[in-house]
């Protein structure tokens, strides 16, 4: 089955966020893995984007899932909320070698690193105009156009980050699910 993973924000957490796509994921018979920022590890305040580390953790957690439950190694997506869509996109290009697509919602920035990922990575923003920091997702935007990769812009017109949050219902939920749908991983050896 294919493997949702989502990356909560700062005001909320993995719980959660996990409570936003439950219904959907698993009306999909899919697996979901909601991670916290690991505080033992360095995260204050389960700020990911705050966060001085690379991406591997949450790889590490991702491959303990797929050693244990059958999962579809070339549909595992990883989704981010808030500061959490932030994390994804500072680390953009160490997510392709496992996952096939991300979800940006209410957040983002462009990488931390120069240079474009070296597979396709597809990405689906659900953003809103009047969130502060919604030029930092316009910029991840024209960096992962500027690498051809699959973007697909879901603007909330007037939404600031607590419509933006809102904007996620669980129809909309299942639209982004379906559109991840449609993104695989070409090569399905996942690396740790």
């Amino acid at each position: 089955m294919p493997l949702v993973v989502v990356l909560h924000g700062d005001t909320d957490n993995a719980h959660e966020r996990a409570d936003k796509w439950r219904d959907a994921v698993l009306a999909r018979g899919w697996a979901l893995l909601s991670l916290d920022c690991p505080e033992e590890l360095g995260c204050r305040d389960g700020s990911w984007y705050r966060w001085d580390r690379d991406a591997s953790w949450v790889r590490e957690q991702v491959s303990e899932v797929v050693e244990q439950i059958a999962i579809d190694t070339s549909r595992i997506y990883i989704i981010g909320w808030s500061g959490g869509a932030t994390f994804i996109g500072q680390h953009l290009q160490e997510w392709p070698s496992m996952f096939a697509a991300a979800v940006i919602h209410g957040g983002g920035v462009p990488p931390r690193a120069q240079g474009c990922p070296d597979r396709p990575f597809a990405m689906y923003f659900l953003v809103g105009d009047r969130n502060p920091a919604h030029a930092s997702a316009k910029r991840l935007r024209r960096f992962a156009q500027a690498c051809d990769q699959d973007v697909r812009w879901d603007l909330v017109p007037g939404a600031n980050h607590a419509k933006e949050d809102a904007a996620l219902t669980p129809d909309k939920a299942d639209q982004i699910l379906a559109w991840l749908a449609t993104k695989r991983h070409d090569d399905v050896l996942v690396a740790r």
